[in-house]
């Protein structure tokens, strides 16, 4: 087994002088971690083929920013900053579903109005009821009564003294509720 570390240590010692020819060899020794982390960390849309170009992208990083003479510490880091790619990644894809602000608009004292003059289908109006549904199944309690207290005209003051809370938790209150509510019309 250490000699299998040691060849190793002598790879990477090869890379990083830049004798490029030692490069595959060196991200072999790693590639069933690669795969074992592309299958512990399965993202959608991401093939093994590309997942091995951006841990070979990875490696050449790790090379060139390591500066220890442990193999067992060069393995480590090379592993931490494959795990912290795939978290990019994912992010990255979960970032494409988000709905710009400039799409969402604001909520306005005319909304209500505008929405009673579009016609509206059924579908439309089932999707509502199960999005209202929806949104009172996953707030807390606390949520569900501001909610409840804000949709039927009180303000956010008479929600204080009724509540007996203050004027931030309210808000912090509502806020968590648009958020989810956001969340729960863009499909996540």
């Amino acid at each position: 087994m250490m000699e299998n570390h040691s060849a190793d240590l002598g790879l990477l010692i090869q890379v990083q002088v830049g004798n490029e020819d030692k490069f595959m060899a060196l991200f072999n020794c790693y590639s069933s971690m690669v795969r074992r982390l592309w299958q512990r960390y399965h993202i959608p849309d991401l093939e093994f083929e590309d997942w091995c170009q951006e841990a070979q992208l990875v490696l050449l990083k790790v090379i060139y920013s390591y500066s220890g003479k442990d193999i067992h510490q060069f393995s480590g880091f090379y592993k931490q900053s494959l795990v912290n790619r795939l978290l990019d990644l994912y992010r990255a894809r979960q970032a494409n579903k988000r709905i710009p602000i400039e799409q969402l608009g604001t909520f306005g004292e005319n909304d209500d109005e505008m929405m009673i003059r579009k016609s509206a289908s059924l579908e439309d109006i089932v999707y509502c009821h199960k999005s209202i549904e929806e949104i009172i199944r996953i707030s807390s309690p606390f949520e569900r009564d501001v909610l409840s207290m804000i949709v039927t005209g009180r303000s956010i003051e008479q929600v204080c003294r009724e509540l007996q809370c203050s004027k931030r938790q309210v808000q912090s209150a509502l806020s968590r509720t648009r958020t989810k509510l956001v969340k729960l019309l863009a499909g996540e």
